[in-house]
């Protein structure tokens, strides 16, 4: 066979060939699209999509912007689109804010660990009694974020969460400053507790407390059946909310049997002591509003305490007067007798 003529001048030639014809690079991408599987993709696959995906995206784009593409280029000034409106931004960063705000305040009230280091911590076999640790236990509660939902400072969805861990990290504070033998009766009625209700023993160095998914789950039952003994149903987003409100509510509140078991003598007070309940409820009252609130809201919720106790005094006075008037009156009528 007789060699071709001009071979080496061809080879050029054939190199651009292959190179510049778009044919060659599907000729030689069918054997190793071959030799993979059908359901996965090859990467030259996701090149096109996504270059096809590219072309679609200027293509439907607005005349407008390629008129700024045009004019940027033609000042030589680079302009970015706005993404997001000015509403949409403020309304972002007030949300970014609210978030801080929450992240401050369960750094100071949201585990034991932050309450030890506002508070103090006790020695290791306990400083306070089971009647003094039941009442720190309920001035530790977060009754303050019920009432910022009252005012309609802060929504609910925001509050429950930080409700229920302030809960459980007063629940554990508490304990940790009991002396160690009301310890232990707490330790042994929680694993009854458990072995009654889930069927198992606590395990050592893991909570009693229920986790938010069961919280949510046992609320969200207990609202549903209730509203089906009344005839009614609920839609998603009521249910939604009236389980976070619920959540909220149960977060303030106690075991009446079990207050009424510890807190016999209510003159029992911790006062005087290295920790005082009147100091707790005032720095609690004080940093929730701090924390939590912006100095808007602050300035609205001072005003409305402003007005609440005008308010009240006013009911005082109409009251005061209508006993002086009632006096007078009992007095005319012993008058009258005599």
């Amino acid at each position: 066979m007789k060699p071709i003529r001009g071979g080496r001048s061809l080879l050029p030639a054939l190199f651009a060939a292959i190179i510049l014809s778009p044919l060659s690079l599907t000729v030689f991408s069918l054997p190793s699209a071959r030799s993979r599987t059908r359901c996965a993709p090859t990467r030259c696959d996701q090149k096109l999509s996504i270059r096809h995906s590219n072309v679609q995206r200027i293509s439907t784009a607005p005349p407008s912007t390629f008129l700024s593409a045009k004019s940027s280029s033609g000042d030589n000034k680079e302009q970015r689109p706005q993404l997001l409106g000015r509403r949409d931004r403020k309304k972002r960063l007030d949300e970014l804010q609210k978030q801080r705000r929450r992240n401050r305040w369960m750094k100071r009230y949201g585990t034991v660990e932050a309450l030890k280091q506002t508070f103090g911590t006790g020695p290791p076999w306990g400083d306070l009694s089971p009647t003094q640790t039941r009442s720190l236990y309920h001035t530790l509660l977060p009754r303050s974020l019920l009432a910022l939902n009252e005012m309609g400072l802060v929504k609910v969805e925001d509050l429950a969460p930080l409700a229920y861990e302030a809960r459980i990290a007063a629940k554990n504070y508490a304990r940790s400053r009991c002396v160690w033998t009301g310890r232990v009766g707490v330790f042994l009625f929680d694993q009854y507790r458990s072995l009654r209700d889930k069927g198992r023993l606590v395990k050592p160095g893991t909570s009693s407390s229920m986790s938010w998914e069961e919280i949510w789950a046992k609320y969200e039952s207990q609202i549903i059946s209730e509203q089906m003994d009344r005839g009614k149903e609920l839609g998603e987003d009521e249910l939604m909310m009236q389980t976070y409100m619920r959540i909220l509510e149960k977060s303030c509140s106690t075991n009446q049997a079990v207050d009424n078991l510890f807190l016999k003598d209510e003159g029992a007070s911790i006062d005087g002591d290295d920790i005082s309940l009147a100091s707790i409820a005032s720095q609690l009252e004080k940093d929730v509003r701090a924390i939590l609130l912006s100095p808007k809201e602050i300035s609205k919720v001072e005003k409305t305490e402003k007005r609440l106790e005008k308010k009240q005094l006013k009911e005082r006075e109409k009251e005061e007067k209508m006993r002086r008037k009632a006096d007078r009156k009992e007095e005319k009528r012993k008058m009258n007798l005599r």
